[in-house]
C-alpha cells in the first residue's frame, strides 16, 4: 500500500495536514485501487471545505475511487499533462511502468499549481519551486534543449527540474518570481510551432479583458530571441497563500476532455458557485468571445473554479487561442443541440435567456465589437503579418455569423 499524505495551504498562508491517500500498485491491467480520507486535524478546522464537493464531501469515511489511476481528479488537477509529466518523471529518473499517477504526485511534492502537496515522508525537505525572472533567459535555453531531445548539463537539467515541471501542460512552461514577490508562469514556444503562439494569446488576453471578461496580468518579454508570455497566477493570495482549484473535468466527474458540453458547466455553477448569477453571465461571455475568436480548445480542463474567502467561483480566463490548428469543431458542444460547430447567434441569444443571463444581445454585440478590431489588437501584441493573413478566413467567418446586422 503506498501513501501519501496531503495538505492544503489557505489564502492566508498557514499549511494544514488535510488527509491520505492510499493507492495498491497498478493490477495487470494496470489499474490502480485508491481511496482518500480527511483528516480529524482538517475536520474540525473553522476555514475547512470539502476538497471535491461533488466527490468528497466533509465527512468521516474513507472515499473510494474507481478512476483507474487510483486517485481522485482533484488530486490529479494539481499534475501538469504532457510536457510537464515526461519533466517529472525524468526528474525522478522513473521508468515506464512507475509513472503513476500517485507516483507524479510524490515527485511534484509542493510544487503544483492550486492549494494542495503531497509528502510521502514527514522529514523530505523541499525548496521553493519558483525561479528568480533573472534565471529566465537560461530557463529558456534548458528548456528548448529539452524539448528538443539534446543532450543536457546537469546545471540545465536541474534549471527546470526546480520550477519547469509543475506547470507544463502540452507546451513547456515554468514558475517565475519577480522582485516584489509576485508569481508567474511562463510560457516558453515549442521548435515546431507554426504560429507565434505567445504573441497570439497575450492579444487574446486583452481582447477578453476589454470584452469583460476577468483575465490575469500577462507580458511579453523577449528572451533568447523567442517571445515569452508570462502570466500572472491567480492560485496566489495577495498574502503568498494559495488558493484551492479544481477542473470542470474533475467537477463533472468526466473522464474525457471533450464529450460534455456548455450546458454541462452552466449547471456546474449553478450547484456549486458562492455567486451563481455573476459566474453564468461570465460562463456566457466567455462562450461567446471562444466562438468569436475560434478558440476550439474549450475542453473541460481549461475552465475551473477557485475557492476564495467567499466560497467556490469562476476563475479567470487563461489559455485562449484562435483556431491555430483550423479545427472548425470546438470541444466543448453549444446548449439547444447546435453542436461543436459555431452556433447562430440566435441560438446564442436563447441559451442566455435559458440561464437568465442579464442581456445576452448586448453581451454578444459587446464581444463582436471588441473581437471585430481583431487585426489591431494582434500587430499591437507583435503577432506577424503572416499569421494574420492565415487566421483572417476564419475570424472573419465567425465574427459574420455574431454581427446584430448580418445575422438577421
Amino acid at each position: 500500500m503506498f501513501r501519501l499524505k496531503v495538505f492544503i495551504t489557505f489564502p492566508d498562508g498557514q499549511k494544514v495536514f488535510c488527509g491520505e491517500l492510499f493507492t495498491t500498485p497498478p493490477d495487470n491491467r494496470g489499474k490502480i485501487q485508491g481511496s482518500f480520507q480527511y483528516s480529524r486535524q482538517y475536520l474540525e478546522h473553522p476555514m475547512a471545505f470539502a476538497l471535491d464537493p461533488q466527490s468528497l464531501p466533509l465527512g468521516t469515511q474513507e472515499y473510494f475511487t474507481d478512476r483507474p489511476e487510483g486517485v481522485h481528479g482533484v488530486f490529479e488537477d494539481a499534475l501538469p499533462d504532457d510536457w510537464g509529466r515526461v519533466l517529472l518523471a525524468k526528474k525522478a529518473n522513473l521508468s515506464r511502468k512507475d509513472q503513476t499517477v500517485p507516483k507524479l504526485l510524490e515527485v511534484l511534492a509542493i510544487k503544483g499549481l492550486g492549494a494542495l502537496s503531497f509528502e510521502s515522508k514527514s522529514d523530505r525537505v523541499i525548496n521553493e519551486s519558483s525561479a528568480d525572472i533573472h534565471r529566465l533567459d537560461s530557463l529558456v535555453k534548458a528548456a528548448m534543449q529539452f524539448d528538443a531531445g539534446e543532450p543536457m548539463d546537469n546545471q540545465s537539467l536541474q534549471e527546470l527540474f526546480s520550477c519547469g515541471s509543475s506547470p507544463g501542460g502540452a507546451r513547456p512552461k515554468a514558475l517565475i518570481k519577480k522582485g516584489d514577490n509576485s508569481f508567474w508562469i511562463a510560457k516558453i514556444p515549442k521548435l515546431n510551432d507554426s504560429f507565434g503562439v505567445e504573441s497570439l494569446e497575450a492579444a487574446s488576453l486583452k481582447m477578453a479583458r476589454s470584452a469583460g471578461l476577468p483575465v490575469p496580468d500577462f507580458e511579453i518579454h523577449n528572451v533568447a530571441d523567442r517571445k515569452i508570455l508570462l502570466v500572472r497566477r491567480f492560485d496566489v493570495s495577495d498574502k503568498g497563500g494559495r488558493y484551492h482549484m479544481i477542473s470542470m473535468k474533475t467537477l463533472l466527474n468526466a473522464e474525457g476532455y471533450y464529450y460534455l458540453s456548455y450546458s454541462h458547466l452552466f449547471q456546474a455553477i449553478q450547484k456549486y458557485s458562492s455567486r451563481p448569477s455573476r459566474d453564468i453571465e461570465l460562463l456566457f461571455r466567455q462562450m461567446v468571445f471562444n466562438i468569436a475568436i475560434g478558440n476550439t480548445d474549450d475542453h473541460l480542463k481549461n475552465f475551473c473554479i477557485l475557492h476564495l474567502e467567499s466560497g467556490f467561483c469562476l476563475s479567470p480566463v487563461y489559455d485562449i487561442l484562435p483556431d491555430i490548428h483550423f479545427n472548425r469543431e470546438h470541444r466543448l458542444s453549444f446548449p439547444q443541440g447546435a453542436g461543436t460547430l459555431q452556433p447562430h447567434r440566435a441560438t446564442l441569444e436563447r441559451t442566455g435567456l435559458i440561464y437568465h443571463v442579464p442581456s445576452p444581445a448586448r453581451i454578444i454585440d459587446k464581444v463582436f465589437q471588441v473581437v471585430s478590431n481583431w487585426k489591431n489588437v494582434f500587430q499591437d501584441h507583435g503577432v506577424s503579418i503572416y499569421d494574420i493573413q492565415r487566421l483572417e478566413k476564419s475570424i472573419n467567418k465567425r465574427l459574420q455569423m455574431l454581427d446584430p446586422l448580418k445575422s438577421k
